[in-house]
């Protein structure tokens, strides 16, 4: 999966431009703009998650950062034309947005509707890589997290000492795979302590790996969720030489 250049957004822009050309005749170019994404709105019904985990993925780790297009519609409405899932990205990592943006007086999408509405899916087709899986399954609890509660996470990346992390599950005993992917494991934060969502076996393996801190993708909504219920009633384990040792062994 590759994700859009700069340049493929300027060519792209050029295409929008000529192509609503043909319905509007009315078309101002106001160029490059810088836009809180929270303004706006949706021109497809919903995101695919693999994308949604790679774009998040290289705006966390490697600082991905490529505009996306909107129209500037009936009473200055912004909708987007191209770049949904940076524009949803940006939501979530409460950060504004480059854009270049087309005015169009006429332009009316009566269906739109705000970014943070959007849903997420799986596509019928996957690919079979373990980064993509495991940030398309991170994104998918992310997801879902909001669409329960009705509130917009906000996401960070931090390095967490080992002795804060909290359990939310058991660690059933299981093989090691013979390869284990160096991702960061996904976290929620809530009255300064920080629970493990996703990545309970990779945070041991780096605690017994010798690791003091592990990176990770924090997330919080600023209110309990039912996980963390869970996590009491197994009595908050922390990420421990004891809790992480037993179920673990070596695959032959």
């Amino acid at each position: 999966m590759r994700l859009a250049t700069r340049r493929d957004v300027e060519r792209r822009l050029h295409e929008i431009y000529w192509l609503m050309k043909q319905s509007y005749t009315n078309i101002i170019v106001e160029g490059e703009k810088i836009l809180n994404p929270f303004n706006l709105y949706t021109t497809q019904e919903y995101l695919e998650s693999d994308k949604l985990g790679l774009v998040l993925r290289k705006t966390l780790l490697h600082g991905y950062s490529v505009p996306i297009i909107v129209v500037r519609g009936r009473l200055g409405r912004l909708y987007i034309v191209d770049g949904h899932h940076r524009a949803k990205t940006a939501t979530w990592l409460r950060s504004m947005i480059k854009a270049y943006v087309l005015n169009i007086p006429g332009y009316h999408k009566p269906w739109a509707k705000p970014i943070t509405a959007i849903k997420t899916i799986n596509p019928p087709i996957t690919i079979d890589d373990p980064v993509l899986k495991t940030w398309r399954h991170m994104v998918n609890i992310i997801g879902f997290i909001e669409q329960s509660h009705g509130k917009t996470p906000r996401l960070w990346v931090e390095k967490i000492k080992m002795t804060r992390l909290l359990a939310t599950q058991p660690l059933l005993e299981h093989d090691i795979p013979e390869k284990i992917i160096d991702e960061p494991i996904l976290v929620y934060f809530i009255s300064n302590e920080y629970y493990i969502i996703d990545g309970h076996t990779r945070a041991c393996l780096k605690l017994l790996g010798g690791w003091e801190d592990i990176k990770s993708v924090v997330f919080t909504i600023g209110e309990p969720i039912g996980i963390i219920e869970t996590a009491k009633l197994i009595g908050k384990p922390r990420i421990s030489i004891d809790y992480c040792r037993k179920p673990l062994r070596l695959s032959i």
